[in-house]
């Protein structure tokens, strides 16, 4: 199958991932979608994120879980407010949700932090198999990586990993790609860790 467009693919999305959706509906939006916490818990296999201190996520619903484990395992989490408003560091407390994020994290200066990211956890819209990621269209998930990296705050062996549901994952869209989209490396299902063809790629050129 392929798509005109990205939006085309966004609204394939949002139809396809309906009956699997919980609250916030899914137009419009990274979708939250039932199984997301156990996609989440899939982290901790992860040799990337057992071995992680600081872990990057994004505020989106289907990564409450995530950022939940993050804390619970003694890491930080460098979380950032809806529409790239500002950062947040949380160490401890609760950060599922961005009123526990707001609660318990406390605002930080990019240019001031002296940390590295070892994992940037994101959710999507959509994913390929070759780690093609196209968000909600705001653009701000590409924005956030570019940004931190820009900053030097991404590590060397920065594990870029993305929670969907199966219905999200497609062979190939690469080509609506354009040049800025950042590739991701691994793919957390409900049912599945997936490494992406980027993924293995980076695993293999490194290993």
């Amino acid at each position: 199958m392929r798509f005109g467009s990205k939006q085309k693919v966004r609204e394939f999305v949002w139809k396809r991932i309906e009956k699997f959706a919980r609250f916030p509906p899914p137009w419009g939006r990274i979708p939250n979608f039932v199984g997301a916490e156990k996609a989440c818990e899939r982290l901790r296999v992860l040799d990337a994120y057992r071995n992680a201190r600081v872990i990057f996520s994004a505020p989106d619903s289907p990564l409450k879980r995530a950022r939940e484990i993050v804390i619970e395992d003694g890491k930080i989490l460098l979380a950032v407010k809806p529409k790239m408003t500002g950062f947040l560091i949380v160490e401890r407390g609760r950060a599922g949700t961005i009123g526990e994020m707001m609660r318990y994290g406390r605002e930080v200066d990019l240019d001031r932090l002296n940390i590295k990211v070892d994992v940037f956890l994101q959710g999507c819209v959509a994913i390929d198999r070759k780690g093609n990621r196209i968000g909600k269209g705001s653009g701000f998930g590409d924005r956030e990586y570019l940004l931190l990296k820009e900053k030097g705050l991404i590590s060397d062996e920065c594990l870029y990993v993305v929670v969907a549901h199966p219905v999200q994952i497609f062979e190939d869209l690469s080509y609506l790609m354009d040049e800025h989209d950042v590739k991701a490396d691994v793919i957390l299902t409900p049912n599945d860790i997936i490494w992406t063809e980027h993924g293995l790629k980076r695993t293999y050129s490194n290993g």
